[in-house]
C-alpha cells in the first residue's frame, strides 16, 4: 500500500513537471509527463485500462511507453 502511495505521488509529480514543461520554451515537458504516467498505471487501475485502449489505438506509442514501463520495473 506504501509503495502505491509513493508511486501515486511521484507520478503526480512527473506529470506536474511535464505540464510545466510544456508551458516553457526551453523545458521538454514529454519526457517527465510519460515517466509520470507510467508510475501513475502502477497504482491506479483506471490509468492502466485507458493505457490498454492505447494499445488498439495507438500501437506504436504503446509500444515505446511499455518500453519505458519495462525500464522502469527492471531497475529496483
Amino acid at each position: 500500500m506504501v509503495k502505491r502511495s509513493i508511486y501515486f505521488a511521484a507520478g503526480c509529480i512527473f506529470i506536474s513537471v511535464g505540464l510545466v514543461g510544456f508551458l516553457l520554451p526551453l523545458f521538454p515537458g514529454f519526457v517527465p509527463f510519460i515517466i509520470g504516467i507510467v508510475m501513475l498505471s502502477k497504482s491506479s487501475t483506471y490509468i492502466r485500462r485507458n493505457l490498454s485502449r492505447l494499445k488498439t489505438v495507438f500501437p506504436r506509442q504503446y509500444a515505446k511507453l511499455h518500453e519505458i514501463k519495462e525500464k522502469l520495473s527492471h531497475k529496483k
